[in-house]
């Protein structure tokens, strides 16, 4: 038996008691190495990578596979990107849910299958459910450039630049390099300079000076939640020079908007 067949076996004998409909949904190879590390691993409990996954994800790693499935279908929507990919969308978001309802709540993951479930919602046009979704994983970490993105195009395709604007822009503060994110932002009619990124609390920027014991900061009560991004008005930071907008796309392909940065 090849090591291809020999892998698709063990990716069928994993989905096969769960969800029998889903083999077909097996990965090729290639398809393999555009997915995470941890899914390869999970398939090969044997190896001292699924070992090394299993002792960092802790209980929640059972279930990753699940995941792994999800953005394969995903990834494989996005290449076609047809109204026929509906099915294919459906079954991703089914299993990213699984691993939603059967995970812990801390699971790190968890804001990153959010967006990722939102994503595949907005392909589907299912948008008040991927708004949604997106927003939750900004909540849960605001470290996702990709989030803020498909979140400002659905408000953009509702005729709503401001709030598609006031999105990046707070996606920029958190995230102040992501190319993609800076191209979108001027895209919108933002204006430069970039807005100012967010700067650590003075209490954490001690906690990470070994041997530094930070004094107590007084702090306000939290503002309401809205449900959307809070909308920052961008601060101009001084500059010697003029700030040139980035060119749209890469050097590859000067059309792509969400090219990874």
């Amino acid at each position: 038996m090849t090591l291809s067949q020999k892998f698709v076996t063990t990716w069928l004998a994993m989905l096969l008691p769960v969800a029998p409909a889903m083999a077909e949904w097996a990965p090729t190879q290639a398809e393999m190495a555009a997915l995470p590390a941890y899914c390869a691993a999970r398939f090969d409990e044997k190896s001292d990578a699924f070992t090394s996954w299993k002792a960092s994800m802790g209980g929640d790693f059972i279930h990753v596979h699940h995941y792994c499935v999800g953005l394969n279908l995903l990834n494989r929507a996005r290449r076609t990107f047809s109204p026929k990919d509906n099915g294919t969308l459906e079954a991703a978001v089914r299993e990213i849910d699984y691993v939603l309802t059967n995970s812990s709540p801390g699971f790190y993951l968890r804001p990153e299958m959010l967006m990722n479930r939102g994503i595949a919602l907005s392909m589907m046009n299912r948008n008040g459910e991927a708004v949604g979704n997106l927003l939750k994983s900004i909540e849960l970490d605001a470290k996702q450039p990709r989030a803020y993105l498909v979140l400002s195009d659905l408000y953009d395709k509702q005729k709503n630049s401001g709030k598609a604007l006031e999105t990046v822009t707070e996606g920029l503060r958190h995230n102040p390099d992501a190319k993609s994110l800076q191209r979108r932002y001027t895209e919108l009619g933002g204006k430069m300079p970039y807005p100012a990124a967010i700067q650590p609390a003075p209490v954490e920027a001690a906690a990470a000076k070994p041997g530094v014991t930070a004094a107590p900061v007084a702090t306000s009560p939290a503002a309401p939640t809205t449900g959307t991004p809070a909308t920052v008005a961008p601060i101009a930071a001084p500059a010697s020079e003029p700030v040139a907008p980035p060119k749209i796309g890469s050097p590859k392909n000067p059309y792509c908007r969400f090219c990874p940065d």
